[in-house]
């Protein structure tokens, strides 16, 4: 559980792996397959229609279920997101808590409370370990539905499987965004890295009518491999979900807990 949810830190847990059961439809509403291929700059344009900048403050809870070398784990968690600042999670497993995770602009922090354990890593670790091309800002990105784009990255419009698509390399990188028709809603994004036989996937789905938000996904997958860690994959259902509605947490390390790394 501990590497589960080390990755999960990572790409603020993430992935996509039902245990059981059907798959949950995505709620696209009236959709209809792209055929007109728009420019690049119409399509950035739309997507940063859906950067929510009026957003400071997300707090949900989720229902989230990871699978990865060679273990398997489905849990509840609480979030809290502040702007440009932090991540806090705290993770549940049959009711009571089994890790809580601190996400800042440099740093990730993980108290187990299983095993009385706590991790204190920088991100840039992490960002080498999981593939991710960037840190505090991907992972704000993720969690908001909006694209994170590389500064280096010239980015190539056309359709592919009825979608818009936006790609691009800049010879470590490749860059992958699949934009819905009408909408212009992210449907998903990817990240490889060739040479190193790295990627990473993030599927955005189960969109709903927000007051504050707009059009807001529910359901977010992410699909990571390399060579390193293998094959991970993450899925969080977010519900009760709240905007801009400040919320106080705790993050202190018992001075009886182990450091690992």
């Amino acid at each position: 559980m501990y590497k589960v949810s080390i990755f999960l830190v990572a790409v603020l847990f993430l992935l996509s792996a039902k245990e059981t059961g059907c798959r949950k439809k995505a709620n696209f509403g009236e959709t209809r397959p792209a055929t007109e291929v728009r420019s690049a700059a119409f399509l950035k344009k739309k997507l940063r229609n859906h950067e929510h900048p009026n957003l400071n403050f997300v707090t949900a809870q989720a229902k989230v279920f990871a699978e990865g070398n060679g273990q398997s784990m489905g849990a509840t968690a609480n979030i809290i997101w502040i702007r440009d600042s932090v991540m806090w999670l705290n993770i549940k497993k049959f009711g009571l808590e089994a890790a809580r995770v601190l996400v800042t602009q440099d740093s990730v922090f993980l108290l187990n409370r299983l095993e009385k354990t706590y991790s204190a890593r920088g991100l840039e670790s992490l960002q080498h370990q999981y593939s991710l091309p960037a840190g505090f800002d991907l992972v704000q990105s993720l969690l908001l539905a909006s694209p994170w784009f590389f500064p280096d990255i010239m980015l190539e419009p056309d359709i592919k499987d009825g979608l818009h698509r936006l790609s691009g390399a800049n010879g470590r990188f490749s860059a992958d965004y699949r934009i819905e028709e009408g909408s212009f809603w992210l449907r998903q994004e990817m990240f490889l890295q060739p040479r190193e036989g790295r990627s990473l996937s993030v599927l955005f789905e189960n969109y709903k009518k927000t007051e504050l938000a707009g059009w807001f996904p529910y359901l977010r997958t992410i699909e990571a491999s390399s060579q390193d860690t293998g094959d991970l994959r993450l899925s969080i259902e977010l519900n009760d979900v709240e905007f801009n509605v400040p919320k106080s947490f705790r993050f202190e390390i018992p001075k009886h807990y182990k450091r690992v790394d």
